[in-house]
């Protein structure tokens, strides 16, 4: 059919409209035919439903990805990938799923993927999809562990950073979406890690409650064989940040994007945890000390001078939270968590950390 012909010139739409010869009801399929094709495909979904049903179907191969991830660390490194000594180059078109790597990754390396395919056959060949199904794009396990000891030195390179990098290597224009197929990527690969770890530390029985926090520092929790002990065998601070707040999603505007995940590390102390003492700092009692005898004077006392302590009203009213502005007082208020609360040695190792839900430092 020759569009050109069909359509009516500008302006002049309302003269084929006649309802007469049929001209109206060919105007009408050619508007919907011409609709149907430019639409786009529209996502009911929200964030919220999108990251709960990535995270339920991930959560269902993650014994499997381990499994994968251990069997692709035993294999040599020369049947994957080429070993940069050996100056090869890539030469080869773009795998099928195409392949977000720093490294030269020869062709055939991942196969198509099937109508239920899963993530794991790409694992074994040192690969994550960026989606739990049918992924079409991956990333390689080496530019992975790269960003992730990377930003262990240097807190501050991003992940968009690190997109922005590859598409630069790569020679691509950079796109939003890939920040995200890489965090996507990136958050199964720490899951993915976190199970091998948990295998190794249940061989090695350091698999219970606090085993992390009773052997995090080697000078001050471990002992040698008939050591004395010391009066203080460990010394240790803690301290609050206000840095990391989080407003309370029942005072801002908009909606709350809730995220089931979790990164279930052994070192944080989880909500409903610290939840069981909320109570006690509250019923607790600070003792007083005894009153002083009068054994205890000292004669000599009264010949030192006198020490000016100025007013102590104006100490008690800098310090005293009631005398503060009651913007001041109201202002955690508005937050569901004022920031995080840690505990470290002396050797500055962290023991434990948690986060301050409705609360500043007790």
């Amino acid at each position: 059919m020759d569009f050109d012909q069909v359509l009516p010139a500008p302006g002049d739409e309302g003269f084929v409209q006649s309802h007469e010869g049929g001209e109206f009801q060919l105007y009408n399929d050619l508007k919907a035919m011409l609709s149907e094709s430019r639409a786009k495909r529209y996502d009911g979904r929200d964030r919220s439903s999108r990251v709960a049903d990535a995270a339920a179907k991930w959560d269902v191969q993650y014994e499997e990805l381990a499994d994968a991830y251990l069997e692709w660390q035993a294999t040599p490194l020369s049947p994957t990938y080429p070993s940069p000594l050996d100056g090869a180059t890539s030469t080869s078109p773009t795998p099928s799923p195409p392949a977000a790597s720093a490294e030269a990754i020869p062709e055939g390396t991942a196969s198509e993927p099937q109508p239920e395919a899963s993530a794991n056959p790409l694992v074994r060949h040192g690969l994550v999809g960026c989606s739990p199904s049918q992924p079409t794009v991956a990333i390689s396990l080496r530019t992975l562990e790269t960003y992730r000891q990377t930003h262990r030195v240097c807190p501050r390179m991003s992940i968009q950073a690190q997109a922005k990098m590859l598409c630069h290597m790569h020679g691509v224009p950079y796109r939003a979406y890939l920040s995200y197929q890489f965090r996507d990527a990136y958050d199964v690969y720490l899951e993915v890690l976190r199970r091998v770890d948990q295998r190794i530390a249940a061989v090695l029985h350091h698999d219970s409650p606090h085993w992390r926090m009773r052997n995090s520092c080697p000078a001050c929790q471990y002992h040698l064989q008939d050591e004395p002990p010391l009066r203080f065998s460990l010394l240790c601070a803690m301290d609050g940040n206000n840095s990391l707040k989080l407003v309370d999603p029942r005072i801002r505007s908009g909606k709350e994007r809730p995220d089931p995940r979790s990164g279930c590390s052994d070192i944080w102390l989880s909500e409903a945890y610290v939840d069981q003492y909320k109570d006690k700092v509250s019923s607790s009692q600070t003792p007083f000390p005894p009153p002083i005898s009068s054994d205890d004077f000292d004669p000599d006392a009264s010949d030192l001078p006198p020490i000016d302590a100025g007013d102590p009203t104006e100490v008690c009213t800098d310090r005293w939270r009631n005398s503060a502005p009651e913007a001041k007082k109201k202002m955690f208020a508005v937050f569901k968590k004022s920031g995080i609360f840690i505990s470290v040695c002396r050797h500055g190792i962290l023991l434990s950390i948690c986060d301050m839900v409705r609360s500043g430092e007790l």
